[in-house]
């Protein structure tokens, strides 16, 4: 017989051996071994028996309250959430979750009970492995703590009563690095500077227009509308995946300065026999893929499609270098045209998110923007002609 019973003195338990021949077992708790208590276990041991041998033993349905069943350990939850989760984000976003997932939850929380996790579980798992042992910086704690929650999510939503024992913790944040936007000197050797008309026309947008790096790569002729001065951002490429915009208020009309009209202008008629090319555009349920043909404005004709980012990363730095401008990122781009556009004093906060496509103001001040002093000397003019004192 591969099940049986053995009595305790204020429990039964039982066991039994898999098809492999590995013993495992079950506690009956406040099951005294009387006579009528035996007899129910020993039926139990025998069931358990039988499906054994018929290869239909499972555990958590004929021990529905054990502590051992599947749905009683964090990796269970885990495992929902990898199910669900993917569905609802971006490819790139999803591999940047699963990586932080694989790398800092899973082992360490797979085969913990999810009801016995207390604040200090937590607290230790925070303060001594991934500060002191992995010496993650307190932002990307904060991404994973994120995800930690998720995942404990999906068990606490069917809990009356299930206090998220991660909300004690404390991190201490470092003061974001300063924003770092060309001035209008730099601007100017930038685009003076550049000799080939293909590379200043796209200086000149990604300077002048606020368009993130992503959105500058995917756009197209048919996205223009220039003799209104406006763009239609609709699509993204991250990796070489498109995709349309991640929300409604991304996929908007932005209002172009003349300078901007005139490149691409410029751009259009330098690309005008390049084929229209096709791709596949995931929609915004991450699930639905459409072809798409474009006529891309940044045409690569080495790769008969327009340049990745990181063709165009390399260019970028090589030139910076060669013009003796300090190097910034390609999206500095986006962060130079907010900061000047706030320096101009002509604007409010509220008309650049939308242009940047936020649906608020805290980005701006956050993270794109830096009022530029050297380039905001006119500014005093403007308030005493408005102030008319």
């Amino acid at each position: 017989m591969s099940a049986g019973i053995e009595p305790l003195k204020t429990s039964i338990r039982i066991w039994w051996r898999d098809a492999s021949g590995k013993r495992d077992r079950e506690t009956l708790y406040d099951t005294p071994p009387t006579d009528a208590n035996i007899k129910k276990a020993t039926a139990i041991a025998q069931s358990i028996d039988t499906q054994i041998q018929m290869g239909t033993f499972d555990r958590d349905q004929t021990f529905p309250n054990s502590p051992k069943r599947k749905a009683s350990y964090f990796g269970y939850y885990l495992n929902q959430w990898q199910t669900i989760e993917q569905s609802l984000v971006s490819p790139s976003s999803w591999t940047t979750y699963l990586s932080k997932v694989n790398n800092h939850i899973s082992d360490y929380w797979t085969h913990k009970q999810i009801a016995k996790i207390t604040v200090e579980d937590v607290e230790d798992w925070v303060y001594k492995n991934l500060i002191k042992q992995k010496q993650l910086s307190s932002n990307t704690i904060k991404e994973i703590l994120g995800l930690w929650r998720k995942i404990y999510g999906y068990w606490s939503r069917h809990q009356s009563t299930a206090n998220d024992p991660s909300q004690y913790i404390k991190l201490n944040f470092n003061d974001p690095d300063d924003i770092y936007p060309f001035n209008r000197s730099e601007i100017s050797l930038i685009i003076k500077n550049e000799s080939d008309q293909a590379r200043k026309n796209l200086w000149t947008v990604m300077i002048w227009s606020g368009l993130s790096s992503h959105e500058l790569l995917a756009l197209a002729v048919s996205d223009l509308d220039l003799d209104n001065g406006h763009a239609y951002i609709r699509r993204g490429v991250v990796k070489g995946v498109y995709r349309v915009t991640k929300n409604r208020r991304r996929k908007r009309q932005v209002e172009l300065l003349p300078v901007v009209i005139e490149a691409l202008h410029n751009q259009i008629e330098l690309i005008k026999d390049v084929p229209l090319h096709t791709v596949m555009i995931t929609e915004r349920d991450h699930r639905t893929k459409r072809p798409h043909s474009l006529q891309f404005l940044w045409h690569n004709p080495n790769t008969g499609t327009h340049h990745t980012y990181e063709q165009l990363r390399h260019q970028w730095r090589d030139y910076l270098e060669s013009i003796n401008v300090d190097y910034r990122p390609l999206n500095n781009g986006r962060h130079t045209y907010a900061s000047q556009v706030l320096s101009t004093g002509v604007v409010s906060a509220e008309w650049l998110a939308n242009q940047l496509g936020h649906s608020n103001t805290d980005m701006i001040h956050k993270h794109y923007g830096k009022f530029i002093p050297q380039d905001s000397g006119h500014i005093i003019k403007i308030l005493n002609n408005a102030l008319q004192i």
